[in-house]
């Protein structure tokens, strides 16, 4: 289903950045940024089942028929899915190791989520930003907070 001539997305969204979309009052700052850069955003394998855990972890009601209607539906058809690829997890292997050498240890979700935004070439766009700190100490990962 990939098309050569299309354009690869060049900002990877984590979900607190995605889930920012369906709040009652969300960031003016980060609605706009959707906006004018829709098409060059993606997400990833970890974030689509980050999405799907909250929505399975619901009651059952109006708000959770409403948020499936919007992952699947709008986030699923607005937002190309980066997977987690065999070159996705040999930088994220070589992150790991590194910061374990430099004792510092990094959650497992967040490097495989910078993993995938080094493999693809893209920006990562967290509010989460200290997640990922010591990960740019031994990396070229590129981060942007839409919340400023």
């Amino acid at each position: 289903m990939n098309n050569y001539n299309e354009e690869e997305p060049h900002y990877l969204l984590d979900s607190n950045i995605v889930s920012e979309i369906i709040k009652p009052e969300p960031n003016f700052n980060v609605i706009e940024k959707i906006a004018a850069h829709n098409s060059d955003c993606a997400i990833c394998a970890p974030v689509w089942q980050e999405l799907l855990f909250g929505l399975y972890r619901m009651p059952e009601g109006i708000n959770k028929k409403y948020l499936e209607r919007f992952i699947k539906d709008d986030v699923h058809e607005s937002f190309k899915i980066k997977n987690y690829t065999e070159k996705a997890a040999a930088i994220q292997a070589q992150l790991r190791a590194r910061l374990e050498k430099l004792g510092k240890p990094t959650q497992k979700e967040d490097s495989m989520i910078a993993a995938i935004a080094l493999a693809n070439h893209m920006v990562l766009v967290t509010r989460n930003i200290r997640h990922f700190e010591a990960i740019q100490e031994v990396s070229s990962l590129q981060i942007e907070n839409w919340f400023e």
